[in-house]
């Protein structure tokens, strides 16, 4: 390196235009974390039994609720030579509303219903990572997007009037996309804002044979679902 690539350089660093000595590989090693959340969910049912109060003996609606989720991570990440990082974090959440009840009305009498209880307690994932490290003077940034699968902890209940109670619970999968930013404040800690949407589809079916004594042997219930959702979470990269 010659005498003005070193002179440049040393401006360069005494202005703050590069990052400071431990910035150059600092995105790689395992990290733990906690995070903060809002899930705004989309729930959509669809479901039939001869015995539903309404004529055509159908009960079909859609909700949306949305609920805090706070929970833990762990991942690891792997910065390149060319600054390009990639990596893979599982983490879990607990969300804070977990009941959401959807129910369909008797056309004749406002007092009698078919109530469906759906429950979303818990969601985890398994995403990777892939970003490109920013160093902008001191500060140091990971812009990235982010894609895998989410498992979603849910449940499914049907009563009436009349005493009919039918309950299942499932564990579902499904995919989801998204995109955020970390900001490394020191050595080994971190902030980071993240969005990303989840898509379970059926998310649960729910069996419902005999209404009001009126069998059926098709009757049941779906519930579709997906969500958006936006966190902020703390990390130290060991």
């Amino acid at each position: 390196m010659n005498k003005l690539s070193i002179m440049i350089k040393s401006v360069m660093i005494a202005m703050g235009m590069v990052g400071i000595a431990y910035a150059d590989n600092r995105w790689t090693g395992f990290y733990v974390g906690m995070d903060a959340g809002v899930v705004f969910n989309s729930v959509q049912l669809t479901s039939q039994q001869l015995g539903f109060t309404n004529p055509d003996g159908t009960c079909n609606t859609n909700s949306d609720y949305s609920t805090s989720s706070p929970g833990i991570q762990l991942g690891y990440t792997y910065q390149f030579s060319n600054d390009l990082v990639s990596g893979i974090e599982a983490n879990v959440s607990i969300n804070t509303n977990q009941k959401n009840t959807l129910s369909c009305v008797c056309p004749f009498n406002p007092y009698v219903s078919d109530t469906f209880t759906f429950r979303n307690q818990m969601q985890s994932a398994i995403k990777g990572r892939v970003g490109r490290a920013l160093n902008l003077g001191k500060s140091i940034f990971l812009p990235y997007v982010t894609a895998g699968a989410s498992f979603a902890n849910v449940g499914l209940t049907y009563t009436n009037e009349g005493g009919d109670y039918y309950s299942n619970t499932a564990t579902q999968a499904g995919w989801l996309i998204g995109a955020g930013i970390e900001w490394a404040f020191s050595q080994h800690w971190s902030l980071r804002a993240e969005y990303y949407y989840v898509d379970y589809g059926n998310a649960i079916n729910l069996n419902i044979p005999s209404v009001y004594g009126l069998s059926d042997p098709n009757g049941n219930a779906q519930v579709d679902l997906s969500s958006n959702n936006v966190a902020v979470a703390i990390n130290y990269y060991i």
